[in-house]
Formats: C-alpha cells, structure tokens, sequence
C-alpha cells in the first residue's frame, strides 16, 4: 500500500450540503436537474478552493467537503449560500461539524462525518447549522452570531450534540416548527414546544377531504396534566321541543369560544351529546377524562330567558361556582359570551380573546342562524341541508356580519364538494374579518382556505394560506390552530415530495394528540402516516395505521372518516393484488360515501375500484369506475395531480379494448404535475410505449426499495406492480435474452 492509500486520523471541520427540492426537480424535469449539478460543481468548487478546503465527494445531489478549520469551513458556507442565491432551484441547506475523520482514498469516514451529515436538515433552505463544537470555535469572533436550535435525535451517537443555526450574514434562521420532530424534549422545567391538539384535516386516496376545520375555534381533547379540563354538558332545555335549537346551539358555540380561549381543554361536542346524564358526575368526568363539568339550563320565556348555571368539580362534587339569571330576548347573542366569561375567571384561565364579544347585536339574526346550525347538524338528507342553507341567508341579510353565518354556509358546500363556492364564501369572510379586525376569523378562514387550495392542486397558495394561519393562531396564542397549520403543511410537503418533513409534521402531530389523549387527532395523525408509509413502498405499516384509525373512526362514530378509512385500507389490499379484500372495502367506503353526498371520498373509491378491476382484465367494469371518478373530480374541481391517474388508467383500458382516446389531455395533466408515482408511470409506459416512464418507474421503486428496512424490501418487490416493472425493464434492457 502506498502511503498516499493509507488511512490517516486528522480533526477536520465537516461540512454537507444538499438541494433542498431537488427530488420533485428530479422527477419534473430530470434534464434540468442534471444541469443544475453541474452549475453547483461549476459555482462552488474554486469556493471550496479559495477557502482551503476539499471537495471530498457529490452524494447525489449534495456534497461533502472538509476543511482544516472551524472558520474557514463557516466563512465557505457563507460564501456558498451567497453565490448560491442568484441561481434557480440552487436552494441549499448546509450544516457543518468539527470532529476526528479517518482519510483515505480521497473520502473521510467516522462517526463524526455521520454527525456532520445528520446536522444538515437542521439548516434552513439558505441557512447554515452548526454543532456546538463549531459554534464554540467562531464564538470569539464577533463576525458571527448563532442561535441555539436543540438537541437532535440522533440514535446510535453516544457524545452529546447540540444544534445552533448561523444568524449573521442575512442568513435564514431555522424554524423551530419545521425541526421540532427531531428534536429531543429537553426537561428545564419547562417544554421546548407548546403541545396542543388539532383537529382538521383528513387525508383521503387521492388528497384531503375537507374536514369541518375548527382550528381557530380549538376544540380539544385531554387527560389531567395540570390543565383545566372541563366538559360542557348538553345545556338542558326546559321549554317547548321546538326551542331545542337554543339549548344545542348555546352550548356548542360555548364550548368553542372556552376552547379557544387559552391553556385550557373542552371536550368536544361529539363526546358530550353521548354523555348519559342519569350517570353520577365523577363517571361523566372520568369518560370525558375532564376535571370539571359545567351543567346548565335554559326556560325560553316569550320576552327572554332564564338561566341557570354550575360550574363542578367532579371528583368532590364541589360547586365552584352556581348562578341564576335572566336575560331579554334582545340579549340572547352575548349569553355564550357571559358563561365563557364566567367559566375562565373561575378556573383561572388567563385569555387574549375578546371572550364577552358577541357574534351579532340582531336577535333576529342569531335566532335564524341557530336553527341553521340544529338542522345542519342534524341533516339527513340533501333537503335539510337546503333548509339550513335558507335560514342562513335569512340570517346574513338581517346583518351581514354575521360571519359565524357565513362560515357555517361555507361548510355547507364544503361537505358536498362544491369547493368552489365554499371558496368564494371564504374569501369573503377574509375581507370583511380584516376590516372588522377579527383575527379568529382571519385565522380561521386562511386555514380553510388553505385546506381547498390542496385539494385544487394549488399548493403555493396552500402554503401561503397556512403560513398566514399559523401566524395568526401563534399571535393569539392559539395552539390548536398552529398543530392544524403544520397538519396542512405536512400534507403539502408529501404531494411536492418531501416525504421526510411530511413524516416530521405528522409524526409531531402524533406524538401530540398521544399525550393528549386525543383519541380523534391520534387517527388522523394515523391516517396520515398511513399515506406516508404507503409512500414509501411499507404496505404492512400503511395497514397497521389505516387500521388502527379505522378503529378510532369507528369508536367516534365519524362516518366520513370511516369511509376514507376503508378506501384507503381498500387501496392497500389493491396494491398487494388482494382483490376480494380490496373491493370489500372500497365497496363498503363507496356505499358511505353516496350516502353523505361525499363526492370527493365517491370519486377516490370508484377510482380504487377500477383499479381491482383493470388488474382482474374486466376492462368493461374497470371503464365504468374509472369514467365515473373522473366526472366527479372534475366536478368537484381536483387538481392534475389527481386527475392524472385516473385519466392514464382510463386511457389504458381504452387501448386495450382499441378504444381512441386523446393523448394530448393526458400530456397537458402529465406536464401540469409535479409527481408520477412508480404506478402510473409504469401505466403511461403501458399506454404510450415510451421507455423513459419504465426507466423512471424502475428508477422509483429502486429508490423506494433503498430505504426500506431489509426485511420489507423484497417484500415490496414482490407486489405485482413492482415486479411487473422489474421485468418489464428487463426484457428492455436485455431484447436478445428473449
């Protein structure tokens, strides 16, 4: 061996880089991704140079470079990121660790390179992070300032590693929201994170279903941690049934204005309206897994009300507080807003609510706006949604600001899929919540706008909208609202390919609603996660928590939920050729879909069912399926990303019965993407005979198959789709062998 071969120990400054969005480049544009490499080696390599370091190796699209000093490693990085910033999609993140590397062979191993490399996604895009050993070295020199990000997870590293990012430069600070996933919970008697519950979005095959969003009006769902817990009983009414409207709207826009008022946890509405009320009140409490419950009364009078309500501690029948009143007619808007008042200054709970504020001064209007609210709720048909929709507009001609009207309004559309106009409703509501300076509405009305503009393919408007949401909801304090934002984001972040960040929203949102015992946020977070790992190839683990959120659907009685459960679940056995098992699902999640009018989960089930069909060769019934999921997504106005599919799957079964079809509408959706899965690249391939869909099909579940666990990679390989490509790609690669 000569003694340039031979492995030499020196400490060095580790420094990695990579592209951030350079995969969903890759898949778009894979030629413009390939010249983008070789601007990156062009840019940076005399900077490397100049600095005096090494340029030790490209690792797709990062690198690794190593320097004989903390500073000159830092003072490249800046100069990388400034040279960067004037070249499209060169969007960087770095990260740089000093330690003992082993060289050899024109590389660096050790473990302190595998710290550097793990250091890097702390960065944010633009930014530069920084294990504490750097930050200790440059800390004399007053050029450089930093903030401390955390401890990250890092399993199987015995030294403690501590995180800052570099803020000096006009570099980007990292957030902490998109980092916490990673991050360690470090006991200072205090949480690094403030952990909330949310509940909101839904993901369903072919995007997410929207999810009557009460983000900004925090419902929330907890065991005893030191917060206030409290159930809102069902306000008992004392007058005629045709007055049930009053009790039944009075407290479930309660328990929303308590909820959203600060550190405190309500149970939500669908747990009190099971309550049994001849249960003695620490049973109550205990399912409701509450500290306090509030009872109450209402005796609707011709000329007003009277009211009576007790404020409990259940586990000593202690009244903390008991009141008796009346109120005129004219008055019954801000009888929400008393009890909420009267609620919090009891338990303590400090608020930057305006809490006494009333949604409306027209009686009239508040009256017609309630009943709207009983007959929505308690809708069995496309008729009493059409009554509820009546009563609305009566209530919003009387005072059109009456937005907790428009909103409702909004939802009516939203549950039948008609996202356009929820749109346009919402829109509305933005602008007048500015000019009223309401920012719960604001709040509220970006995030469910941010929910449809997913839904439509528009995820920069999305992202937007959730950004501005998050903002509101952190300058309220509203926690709940910040959860439901990163749940929007993490669903972005898996459409655009950036499946690790969307692990790192979903996984935190998890973790959050486990501690929190709340049972309806752990199943989306699960549902969630199921997409996810369907992503990426582990069926067995996509399985476990598509069943695991069926379960909790199921225990809660969310119809809708249990639909997209079962299609997804459906989608699963699909993908592992279980035909009978997939149309048992998606059979059962489409009759539930026709029966809520869902034609979003209607259009992902037809869909799944064309796809059992065109693999079981009845091309006829495949046809049917597939044409009548794609009239639905267009209806309902679905992005290309899901129109894409469908129309491919439609095309192929058309070729094979020698069907014409139109290849530039498939062309004009493929190019409107911004990814292909493995699946239907490997469908275009069949319908087109262009052997770049089969080479990045291969290319796909390669990759896919590269960052499976051992034991699941031949597993994956072994469902019909993958290896239908895998030998497909082989009797292309090698003609003559047939």
């Amino acid at each position: 061996m000569s003694s340039s071969d031979k492995p030499t120990r020196k400490l060095a400054a580790i420094m990695f880089t990579d592209i951030a969005g350079f995969t969903a480049l890759s898949s778009k544009d894979s030629l413009k991704a390939s010249e983008l490499l070789k601007t990156q080696r062009y840019l940076l390599s005399p900077l490397v140079e100049q600095h005096g370091g090494l340029w030790m190796k490209e690792i797709g699209d990062g690198l690794l470079l190593t320097f004989d000093s903390a500073t000159n490693a830092v003072e490249c990085a800046v100069a990388i990121q400034n040279e960067s910033k004037g070249v499209e999609d060169l969007n960087l993140r770095i990260g740089i660790h000093e330690g003992e590397v082993i060289k050899q062979d024109n590389d660096v191993i050790g473990d302190d390179v595998n710290i550097a490399s793990r250091i890097e996604p702390f960065s944010a895009v633009g930014g530069i992070a920084v294990s504490q050993k750097i930050q200790q070295a440059i800390s004399s020199n007053q050029e450089f300032e930093t903030k401390y990000i955390g401890i990250p997870k890092l399993k199987g590293v015995a030294q403690e590693v501590k995180v800052y990012c570099i803020t000096s430069h006009n570099l980007p600070e990292t957030k902490l929201s998109d980092v916490s996933a990673k991050l360690e919970e470090e006991i200072s008697g205090k949480y690094r994170w403030n952990i909330f519950t949310y509940t909101g979005l839904a993901l369903t095959v072919i995007g997410i279903g929207f999810w009557i969003s009460v983000s900004f009006l925090g419902l929330s769902f907890g065991s005893d941690n030191g917060v206030p817990s409290i159930g809102i009983l069902m306000m008992e009414n004392r007058g005629s049934e045709e007055d049930e409207f009053w009790s039944l709207g009075i407290t479930e826009d309660l328990i929303i204005k308590v909820a959203s008022a600060g550190l405190i946890r309500v149970s939500p509405s669908k747990e009190i309206r099971e309550v049994d009320m001849s249960q003695e009140f620490k049973e109550i409490a205990d399912k409701l897994r509450v500290k306090f419950l509030l009872t109450s009364s209402i005796y609707k009078r011709d000329d007003g009300f009277d009211l009576r309500s007790q404020l409990i501690e259940a586990k000593s029948g202690v009244s903390k507080y008991a009141n008796k009143w009346s109120e005129p007619l004219n008055n019954s808007p801000n009888i929400v807003g008393r009890l909420a008042h009267d609620i919090l200054k009891t338990l303590e709970v400090p608020t930057k609510q305006e809490i006494t504020r009333a949604p409306t001064e027209n009686t009239e209007a508040y009256e017609f706006y309630l009943k709207a609210r009983y007959k929505f709720w308690n809708r069995k048909n496309i008729e009493d949604t059409n009554i509820a929709r009546g009563l609305l507009n009566k209530a919003i001609k009387l005072d059109d600001k009456l937005l907790s009207a428009k909103r409702l309004l909004s939802f009516t559309y939203n549950a039948e899929g008609n996202y356009a106009k929820a749109l346009d409703i919402q829109t509305g509501i933005l602008k007048q919540a500015k000019a009223l300076g309401d920012k719960n509405e604001m709040g509220n009305s970006r995030q469910n706008m941010g929910v449809i503009y997913n839904i439509k393919g528009d995820y920069e408007k999305a992202m937007d909208c959730f950004n501005y949401s998050m903002e509101i909801a952190e300058e309220l304090g509203n926690k709940a609202g910040v959860a439901a934002s990163l749940n929007g984001m993490g669903l972005i972040y898996w459409r655009t390919g950036e499946t690790e960040k969307a692990f790192e929203c979903y996984t935190r949102t998890l973790r959050i609603n486990e501690e929190l015992d709340n049972r309806p946020g752990v199943g989306y977070a699960l549902k969630a996660l199921g997409v996810l790992y369907r992503t990426k190839g582990n069926y067995d683990k996509a399985l476990e928590n598509y069943t695991h959120s069926l379960e909790i659907s199921e225990e809660f009685g969310i119809k809708r939920g249990i639909g997209h459960e079962l299609n997804n679940i459906g989608i699963i056995y699909e993908k592992m050729g279980d035909s009978d098992k997939s149309l048992d699902y998606t059979t059962r999640s489409l009759d539930i879909a026709h029966e809520l009018n869902d034609k979003y989960g209607e259009a992902g089930a037809l869909h799944t069912l064309g796809l059992v069909y065109l693999a079981k060769g009845e091309l006829d019934k495949g046809i049917g399926f597939f044409e009548r999921s794609l009239t639905m997504q267009k209806e309902i106005g679905v992005g290309a990303n899901d129109l894409v599919g469908t129309t491919a799957y439609l095309f192929l079964s058309y070729k094979r019965i020698g069907k014409k079809y139109e290849q530039d509408e498939l062309f004009k959706l493929i190019e409107q993407s911004d990814k292909l899965e493995f699946e239907i690249n490997f469908c275009i391939y069949q319908l087109l005979e262009d052997k770049i869909y089969l080479e990045t099909a291969h290319t796909q579940i390669q990759e896919i198959a590269n960052n499976l666990e051992s034991g699941t990679i031949n597993k994956f390989l072994s469902y019909p789709v993958p290896i239908a490509i895998i030998e497909e790609w082989e009797k292309v690669k090698n003609p003559t062998s047939l």
